[in-house]
């Protein structure tokens, strides 16, 4: 399921990891073992120190940067459907993709609007699950993308989008907004080169 989060941006998630990071090696250079026998802040003393405190900076940057990543995700609800799609969705059924299966697609995406609009959730679920609207959009998602990458990764965002919004609590305004554009994808995609199998 998306994170739904607010008031955190990228570049407030980047900048309090960085104030992490300092404050570590900070407390770090504070509190760490002190070499011995060396002048304070030459080249033997620092040696001797970093290896010391490498373990927990090294265990710091790791937080924060699971930190930076949790954060950027919350901040930006479509972080994870964009690596859901970074690679084509994986066919359902072994059906050819016919303008016939596009045109019915189109017209359950336009249907699942109006459902989400509304506000009928048993109607969105039973448009969308087990239906072939939604099967369509997994088997034509890697012929999509061998025509136009850019129309197919669209596609699949807007239909992770949907299934994601299904695995919970329906917003309908996001399901709406979703499926308006997964109908206008695909009647794009039927004007595509070498995506229909008729």
């Amino acid at each position: 399921m998306i994170l739904d989060g607010g008031g955190t941006s990228t570049s407030g998630a980047t900048l309090a990891t960085f104030i992490i990071l300092v404050l570590v090696f900070a407390v770090s250079f504070a509190i760490g073992r002190r070499p011995k026998g060396n002048r304070p802040f030459s080249r033997a003393w620092l040696s001797e120190w970093l290896a010391a405190a490498l373990p927990r900076i090294t265990i710091a940057a790791l937080l924060s940067l699971t930190f930076y990543l949790v954060s950027t995700i919350i901040s930006d609800p479509q972080a994870g459907v964009r690596v859901a799609c970074n690679q084509p969705l994986k066919p359902i059924t072994s059906q050819p993709v016919t303008a016939e299966r596009l045109t019915k697609a189109a017209d359950g995406m336009k249907q699942l609007s109006a459902a989400a609009e509304a506000g009928d959730a048993a109607q969105v679920r039973n448009l969308f699950i087990g239906s072939d609207t939604h099967n369509l959009t997994h088997d034509i998602d890697g012929r999509l993308r061998q025509a136009d990458p850019e129309l197919g990764k669209q596609l699949c965002m807007s239909v992770v989008t949907i299934e994601n919004q299904l695995t919970g609590s329906i917003d309908p305004a996001t399901i709406k907004r979703a499926a308006d554009m997964a109908a206008s994808l695909l009647e794009q995609a039927a004007a595509e080169p070498g995506v229909l199998q008729n």
